[in-house]
């Protein structure tokens, strides 16, 4: 008798991105920052990486306005379900003030959340790989796609057993605009963090615009 699949295994990554821009004018931009992403079943919870004193901030401030309604959505927790029918149920979570606050699709854009369930799981949709070209053959277990459009050149090295990019760069054909995300995989907490948030009260992501 076949045995029922076991539950999905939780898993780990680390997002690195960076992103460099020359102007016209001589000056160099760079921006860097970095997610940590925890992804099981139909489960994704995607959390910016910041500095201790961010933590304190946001605690003071919590203090300092309990009866306030507000979140740093820019920095908050955005964790996405999906039901069995592929239908989305999207909050951004406020740990300070225990509270997960229900996101509609009129407002993702707003926590910068495209809508796409396969972006935040794979971080890069995979049905985007079927239009680039395959580079070589698979190589200790990344397959390498490239493509071009315009000036842009998109390179990607793509995770086959983890189902997910380990580097994806854009540059552009003189190099003043270029992209980088680095992805690797960390050892999975003792327990995912929405096990935590689940005992939060509800709220509406509508409530912070008041």
């Amino acid at each position: 008798m076949a045995q029922a699949a076991g539950p999905a295994t939780l898993t780990a990554l680390r997002v690195e991105h960076q992103m460099s821009s020359l102007g016209t004018d001589g000056i160099q931009r760079d921006v860097r920052f970095a997610e940590r992403v925890y992804r099981q079943g139909d489960r994704v919870w995607i959390a910016r990486e910041l500095p201790p004193a961010s933590a304190h901030a946001e605690h003071d401030h919590a203090n300092a306005h309990a009866g306030h309604k507000h979140a740093d959505t820019d920095t908050a927790p955005r964790w996405i379900e999906r039901d069995a029918k592929g239908a989305l149920t999207v909050r951004v979570v406020s740990e300070s003030q225990q509270k997960n606050y229900a996101v509609e699709p009129a407002e993702y854009s707003n926590i910068g959340f495209d809508g796409s369930w396969a972006t935040a799981y794979h971080l890069l949709d995979p049905a985007a790989l079927k239009g680039m070209r395959a580079e070589g053959p698979v190589r200790n277990g990344v397959q390498t796609y490239r493509s071009t459009q315009g000036e842009r050149t998109v390179t990607v090295d793509w995770d086959v057993a983890g189902q997910y990019p380990r580097r994806v760069e854009s540059r552009n054909a003189t190099g003043t605009q270029r992209k980088l995300t680095r992805v690797t995989a960390l050892p999975a907490p003792a327990a995912a963090p929405w096990e935590r948030a689940q005992r939060y009260a509800a709220a509406d992501y509508t409530d912070l615009m008041d």
